[in-house]
């Protein structure tokens, strides 16, 4: 038998040594029943065009909106959710250094030096004392031989949670990034609101005028005029509400991007052409219909998911460790110490080695043990049931997602039809204004329903941008080809986890 033939004996031999002393079987997922096909997907999304893997990283550029680039840009820089979430990243990768660390032998330097008073008697009886001085110095070596698979486990078990915590930052970052993009949405469809608004309080003055006119003129009765009144003051009130809206909309992203109000204000308001005036649902972005992956392409790869089986894979270890604690442990230690003697005038060295090899059997521990595996197979059996939870979860979330889409396409749809026939209605009452066919509040009425059309415009482009933020959010994974988030204090969430295989 050739060298390379007894060398490959020996480690097939010592592979299956090892195998036979594993105290379980190694991990596998656990099986899931994931539906063929999302339940909500309808026709009117079908051919929507998802986004690649590169606008995937930067989902939220899709949406073609400056001040969301912008303010998406400032929060991934800086955010305490991001800062908490790196710090979380870094802590379990000093864990998992330190577990993979114990799988290799320790070595250490220990030196030692004395000096101490030596009495010497000499044939006549006499006695004379000198100082006698000792240096030692030598390496130690101390080494775990894992018989059991124990540290094995326990450096496994600290990659899977690295991967967990590693998923759970990009989950993080995903939702500061929805967050930042509804919040700015939310924030142009408050202001082009109070344009509305502002439209409700003119046309309503201008109503209340005209009734004041006409009761002086004795035509309409005084109470005509507490009923406008009344009426000016409703809208007045809407006003005042909606800017409580739009400026807690700006607070809201004053804290995720940390940039001033001002700026926030700055970024998100739009100026109206003057040949769109009478289409402000036009300036909230436009974002076509997405359609997710398979149920099983997707759910598999959320992030949340992701962190929910890493967790369950780190449990399992666990519970190896818990059975390997119960088994007798074999540690190795080594001493090599070399030593000077100076004494009398002389010196004398010498080197001393020792080797050891102890073994430890647990004989007796009150059923400390036993319950330690129980403990770690109920903590098993609960992630378990955490991780059903996530993917039925996130199942929801994304077939609710796709039914907003829907439902915000539709409503797209017929608010333009509604908008587009209130247009036609106040231009044809205008004309008939001028050749003295209606009076003027039929022609105040048919503004105030443009008005509503419009505020119905509005409403339903933000929701369908919205339903598409959402939607891409919830589907998106864990997978992304050249990720980049190393932008300030994320800089750790630029992680990159190796594989589940620690050879």
């Amino acid at each position: 038998m050739s060298r390379a033939q007894s060398r490959a004996s020996w480690s097939t031999a010592a592979a299956l040594l090892l195998s036979a002393c594993a105290t379980q079987p190694d991990y596998r997922s656990p099986a899931t029943n994931l539906p063929a096909e999302w339940i909500n997907e309808t026709d009117r999304a079908s051919v929507a065009a998802n986004l690649d893997d590169a606008e995937r990283e930067v989902w939220w550029t899709a949406l073609g909106d400056a001040a969301i680039d912008t303010l998406v840009s400032a929060a991934l820089t800086d955010n305490p959710t991001l800062a908490e979430a790196a710090a979380r990243v870094d802590q379990a990768k000093a864990l998992f250094s330190l577990a993979r660390a114990q799988r290799s032998p320790r070595v250490d330097i220990t030196a030692s030096s004395a000096r101490e008073r030596v009495a010497n008697p000499d044939d006549a009886g006499r006695t004379t004392t000198t100082w006698q001085t000792s240096r030692a110095i030598g390496p130690s070596l101390s080494w775990e031989i894992d018989l059991w698979g124990r540290v094995k486990e326990n450096s496994l078990a600290a990659h899977r949670r690295l991967q967990a915590r590693d998923a759970d930052a990009r989950d993080a970052r995903l939702s500061i990034a929805a967050q930042v993009a509804n919040g700015v949405l939310s924030l142009r469809a408050c202001n082009l609101l109070l344009t509305i608004r502002d439209a409700d309080i003119a046309s309503r003055e201008n109503e209340l005028a005209i009734i004041r006119t006409r009761v002086r003129l004795g035509t309409l009765p005084p109470v005509d005029v507490a009923a406008a009144e009344s009426n000016l003051a409703s809208v007045r009130i809407d006003r005042i509400s909606q800017e409580e809206v739009c400026l807690q909309t700006v607070d809201a992203l004053v804290a995720v991007s940390g940039r001033p109000a001002h700026e926030v204000r700055s970024l998100v308001a739009v100026p109206v052409a003057p040949d769109r005036a009478d289409d402000l649902a036009a300036q909230i972005p436009s974002a076509p219909a997405i359609v997710p992956e398979l149920p099983a392409t997707v759910l598999l790869a959320r992030p949340a998911v992701v962190a929910a089986e890493r967790e369950v894979a780190a449990r399992w270890s666990e519970i190896a460790i818990a059975r390997a604690e119960r088994l007798p442990g074999l540690d190795l230690s080594a001493v090599v110490t070399g030593q000077w003697i100076r004494a009398f005038g002389t010196t004398d060295s010498f080197t001393t080695g020792s080797t050891l090899l102890g073994i430890s059997v647990p004989l007796f521990d009150a059923g400390a043990g036993k319950a330690e595996v129980a403990r770690a197979d109920a903590s098993y059996r609960e992630a378990l049931a955490t991780l059903d939870a996530t993917i039925r979860q996130a199942m929801r979330d994304i077939e609710d997602g796709l039914a907003a889409q829907d439902s915000a396409i539709r409503r797209a749809e017929v608010s333009r039809s509604a908008l587009t026939a209130a247009r036609y209605t106040l231009s044809a009452n205008e004309a008939r204004r001028r050749a003295g066919s209606i009076g003027s509040f039929e022609l105040e009425e048919s503004r105030r329903q443009l008005n509503r059309a419009q505020e119905s415009a509005i409403v339903a482009a933000r929701d369908r941008a919205q339903a598409w933020v959402e939607l891409v959010r919830r589907s998106s994974s864990v997978v992304e080809t050249g990720a980049s988030v190393k932008s300030g204090t994320a800089a750790a969430l630029a992680s990159s986890i190796g594989t589940e295989s620690l050879k």
